[in-house]
Order: C-alpha cells, then sequence, then structure tokens
C-alpha cells in the first residue's frame, strides 16, 4: 500500500529534507542547517508526538508500527502543505524510516524537494544509537545491521548523499560548500565560517 500519493511538484518550493538511518545526525544537523539559513526547522518526529499525543514509543506499543507509519505520511504532507501555503522555506528531518516507506521517494520527487541522505559508516551509527533512548526499532546489534541493509536502498535513491560521521557542524558546512541550498532556494545561502578544528 502506497502511504505517498504523488502529487503535482510546486514551484520553487524551499524545502529541504534530511534521510538517513537512526543516528546519522538527521535532527542536529537539521536544526544548526535551519538556523544558518534563517529557515523554519522541522522534526518530523516531533510532529508524528504532536498529532498522536504519544511519545513514539508510545505509539509503536498501543497503536503499532502500521499506525505510526500513517501518521508520519499524513505529518509530512501536513509539513509540505504548510511550507508551501506559507512560503515558509524549512529544512525537514524526516524519521528513520520515512523515505523507506512505499511511495515516499517519488513522493518528495514529484514535489520537487530535494532530499539529502546523511550516511554513516554502520559502526558510527551503533555506536551513537547505544547511548540513546526512545529508538523502539533498536532491539540489538543484528537487527540493528538487517534494518540498515533493509533500508539502505531507498537512502541510495537521495538527490545527495553527505558523510556526516564528523561534527554536525562540519556536515553543515559541507552541505553548504555543495551549492545545494543555492539550488533549492533559487538564491545565495547563508555565508558560513569554516568550523574550527
Amino acid at each position: 500500500m502506497t502511504l505517498f500519493p504523488p502529487r503535482p511538484s510546486q514551484s520553487r518550493l524551499q524545502v529541504l529534507c534530511l534521510a538517513g538511518f537512526m543516528g546519522s545526525g538527521k535532527t542536529t544537523v537539521g536544526s544548526l542547517l535551519a538556523r544558518q539559513l534563517a529557515w523554519r526547522f522541522v522534526d518530523l518526529d516531533d510532529r508524528i508526538e504532536e498529532a498522536a499525543g504519544l511519545r513514539i514509543p508510545e505509539i509503536f506499543e498501543r497503536l503499532g508500527e502500521p499506525a505510526f507509519r500513517q501518521i508520519e505520511a499524513d505529518q509530512l504532507r501536513a509539513a509540505l502543505g504548510r511550507a508551501v501555503e506559507h512560503k515558509e522555506p524549512a529544512v525537514l528531518a524526516l524519521g528513520g524510516g520515512t523515505y523507506a516507506q512505499n511511495g515516499a521517494p517519488e513522493f518528495l520527487r514529484a514535489a520537487g524537494v530535494p532530499v539529502i541522505w546523511l550516511d554513516a559508516s554502520l559502526d558510527v551509527l551503533l555506536t551513537r544509537c547505544m547511548t540513546m533512548t526512545g529508538r523502539p526499532l533498536f532491539r540489538d546489534e543484528p537487527s540493528f545491521r538487517a534494518l540498515y541493509a533493509q533500508r539502505l536502498p531507498s537512502y541510495q535513491q537521495a538527490d545527495h548523499r553527505v558523510d556526516s560521521s564528523g561534527e554536525p557542524a562540519r556536515v553543515v558546512a559541507e552541505i553548504l560548500r555543495r551549492g545545494i541550498i543555492s539550488a533549492v532556494a533559487g538564491h545565495a545561502h547563508l555565508v558560513v565560517e569554516e568550523p574550527k578544528p
């Protein structure tokens, strides 16, 4: 079942999505990038929790993953709709599994929304996630590796790939250096200094 029906592309939609596996830095990098650009930052997981009135682990526990995925799809459409309606540039951090859902890459492509895959080695991701709580799909290392392998082909469909293994400020600097934002927004991005070593 496709949760993300294609929609007509919007002209100059100033939204940039960050995709990647859990622990790749979507929220951290996204909030820093939005601050640099003076754009709004939207964390899809936060929107899902607000809409459901539950934390993500509770949604999985009480309602199940299919209900979570439906809320996720609805909130993705709502976030893009708001950006269009308010002509409000935004950096949108997708959930770790959002871009791997049936139809999601096509939906975002049809909407004219570029996607940056924040990629890091599996060992880096695993190390980061071992210290985090509230990740309902993180159980153990073998299931973590299997889920990553399952989602990898979806992430590889992203418009851009940026290594997110390093410090978040360096990842943001790399995104800005590549000029991805200029292409999205149709204007130059803010000038940023390289982070200090």
